[in-house]
């Protein structure tokens, strides 16, 4: 049965959907608490989620039809960035996340380790991002220890430029933050504000849902202004989605 708009514009405002506040297992759409202890990697590489790739949710909208679907998803802080805005509209209505250099920032992120199918249905998902490899990072793991060098996604357009700067995902938790915050509605309140102010928020949201034309324009225009990423990466791969 195909979602009905209503429930489409509630998906499209309720980005980065519900996120768990510990590390745990996806299998095959469901999920447990992982446990101390070892944890078998093999074949598996470290993969950061900025937005919706933190949540389990979207975890099952991406690999809900592999079956098998084996994923340990480790939480953490990364120091020194912030998620942040990315300057474009997803298919599904939201303004999506990426990373961001933030000084004196601790972000949580969580950790996707990913297997070789696994990573190339990801990549197919995320179409307006490069996969990049961080290197010298430092990414402290709630199970102990740290990372040194993952990877990530990072938006193809750079940042989202709201009043002259970036601003900060507040569904995102992160200490000592430097970029002004907002939640999604928030968010796809000011970009409304740019492109149709004085409509209601739900039939602006309607009308990119609808019209994919509309939505790519607004993209465009939202990139016009965009804030590049201050990040040391190197791109393994471009040409990301199907």
């Amino acid at each position: 049965m195909s979602e009905s708009l209503e429930a489409r514009i509630a998906r499209a405002k309720a980005y980065p959907f519900a996120r768990h506040d510990h590390c745990f297992l996806y299998e095959d759409g469901a999920t447990r608490p992982l446990e101390p202890g070892p944890c078998d990697l093999t074949g598996r590489v470290p993969v950061l989620a900025a937005g919706s790739n933190q949540s389990h949710e979207q975890l099952r909208r991406k690999y809900g039809a592999v079956p098998g679907t084996v994923i340990p998803v480790w939480r953490g802080r990364l120091s020194e960035f912030d998620v942040v805005y990315a300057a474009h509209l997803t298919g599904y209505g939201s303004v999506p996340a990426t990373f961001q250099h933030s000084p004196g920032t601790d972000v949580t992120v969580f950790v996707t380790w990913l297997t070789g199918p696994q990573l190339e249905r990801m990549h197919e998902t995320e179409g307006n991002y490069t996969y990049d490899r961080l290197s010298r990072i430092r990414l402290a793991l709630d199970r102990g220890g740290e990372l040194t060098e993952a990877y990530v996604y990072s938006s193809k357009v750079g940042c989202l430029a709201h009043r002259g700067g970036c601003v900060a995902i507040a569904e995102i938790a992160a200490a000592s933050r430097r970029f002004p915050a907002l939640g999604q509605t928030e968010m796809l309140g000011a970009v409304r504000d740019r492109f149709d102010p004085g409509a209601a928020l739900d039939d602006f949201i309607a009308a990119q849902l609808s019209d994919e034309a509309l939505r790519r324009e607004r993209s465009r225009r939202l990139g016009e202004g965009s804030l590049p990423l201050l990040y040391a990466r190197e791109t393994v791969r471009d040409g990301l989605g199907r």
